[in-house]
């Protein structure tokens, strides 16, 4: 990725194993512990090679950090190191070194003890080694192996600021974010994220926390199902990589040019609604016709391009289930819901239900009408390419009867609508209430080691 041998800064070298095979391939290498004895075995065997590039300094490893100037080294190895530091200083202490590090450097490869190891350094560890990486965007856990010290089994972490390692391919990103978008008011706990970076989207979804395990596995198997055989006449982006263990999921794809829709209505800038509604539209209708169907269309699920055109996204939501995520589940209700929001360019929060824009009466034409037509028809018989041919054909005002009979539907749709916003301001505080309790459960499993690795 850098075009050029990286500068490597082993810190805790030992006897320089790592230090001399990543020399022999070309690295610059510092190596630096504080034992003494190691040092002068480090620099017997480097005056013996002569020709490779790495030297040797005696020292402690908050000190090398410390003195570290920026972008003076591109990768970090602190391998069986660090818990000596956490039971010497403490681990905030540890936690605010490697912050800083995180700061100076391209990347960091790290193997961490952890706290049920049967040693006496161990009850100074915390629970979960991340919070000490917690400094870094990106964490990555790359394996698990035992030591020479027990059979339990250390996770090594590959962890930067600056570029993503999934799938033995490394990639800078120019930001991240922890939520896929403005409106997600947490949904995910902090379990998910999402770096962006050269044309290229990577995420990475945890996998410890139970409230979220469900989810974020779905959404992963989901998008990784469908990106790997979409369906004729659906545009979608290539995927690159993925993969799946005990505590991650991850994936990464090409990322679409275009502003996510809801920020585009948001920003107040222009757009074509029938434009918009059509396209989306098509690719519902693309979906249907091979037995799939998108589970969550919103507005912050669209991206709008530069010609205007709208591109349906989050594929992790594609499946077969027929239905929508959340309230009305209804797909057709659902995608009403959605070309209210469009048309009246007005995208509220979804918690903690999508607003009630079922009255078919609120709408301009042709979407009113089309909508009273689609209700009543079976529900059995209704279908997303239907929709876009009958919203496609030129208007035709209906007869009076109709309109007289469907009147009387939208005092119904009115009514219903109005109770629904009482009750929706209520719930809304029982599940505000209930989001903190669900974010302090999962910020307390991380912090305590409440998942699989601590038993």
């Amino acid at each position: 990725m850098l075009g050029r041998p990286p500068r490597v800064l082993d810190l805790g070298c030992a006897q320089g194993f790592f230090s001399f095979r990543l020399a022999e391939l070309g690295a610059t290498v510092l190596g630096i512990d504080f034992q003494p004895a190691n040092i002068a075995v480090c620099n017997a065997l480097a005056a013996s090679h002569p020709d490779l590039n790495v030297r040797f300094e005696l020292g402690w490893i908050e000190e090398a950090i410390a003195r570290l100037g920026h972008d003076q080294y591109d990768v970090v190895l602190g391998l069986s190191v660090f818990h000596h530091a956490v039971h010497r200083t403490g681990a905030t202490a540890v936690t605010n070194m490697l912050s800083a590090l995180a700061e100076k450097t391209c990347a960091g490869i790290f193997e961490m003890a952890l706290a049920h190891e049967p040693l006496e350094w161990s009850c100074s560890q915390p629970q979960d080694p991340r919070q000490l990486l917690q400094g870094f965007a990106f964490v990555h856990e790359l394996a698990r192996s035992a030591t020479h010290l027990s059979a339990i089994a250390r996770p090594l972490y590959v962890a930067s600021n600056r570029c993503w390692f999934l799938g033995g391919t490394a990639a800078a990103f120019d930001t991240w974010q922890a939520e896929s978008h403005g409106l997600a008011g947490g949904a995910s706990h902090g379990t998910r994220r999402y770096y962006f970076g050269n044309g290229l989207v990577a995420k990475v979804f945890d996998l410890r926390f139970a409230g979220c395990l469900e989810a974020n596995v779905r959404e992963h198997d989901n998008e990784v199902a469908f990106l790997r055989a979409p369906p004729p006449y659906f545009l979608a982006p290539r995927l690159l990589a993925h993969g799946r263990g005990e505590h991650e999921a991850w994936l990464v794809r090409e990322c679409l040019p275009g502003e996510l829709l809801s920020h585009h209505i948001r920003s107040g800038k222009p757009y074509d609604t029938r434009t918009i509604i059509l396209d989306v539209l098509e690719q519902l209708a693309a979906l249907q016709t091979v037995g799939l169907f998108h589970d969550d269309l919103r507005a912050w699920n669209v991206l709008i391009g530069a010609d205007g055109h709208a591109r349906v996204i989050d594929y992790g939501a594609i499946s077969m289930a027929g239905h929508d995520c959340a309230w009305p589940h209804n797909l057709f209700l659902a995608f009403m819901i959605f070309m209210h929001e469009i048309i009246t360019a007005n995208i509220s929060k979804p918690d903690p239900l999508r607003l009630p824009l079922l009255n078919p009466a609120q709408l301009p034409e042709p979407y009113r009408s089309a909508m009273w037509d689609l209700l009543e028809r079976p529900p059995h018989t209704w279908s997303f390419a239907w929709l876009r041919d009958r919203l496609a054909q030129p208007w035709q005002d209906g007869s009076e009867d109709s309109k007289a009979t469907r009147a009387g539907f939208a005092l119904v749709f009115e009514a219903l609508q109005v109770s629904t916003l009482v009750y929706r301001g209520i719930t809304r505080q029982v599940f505000e209430r209930a989001r903190e309790a669900a974010e302090s459960a999962c910020s307390a499993t991380i912090k305590t080691g409440a998942d699989r690795d601590g038993g």
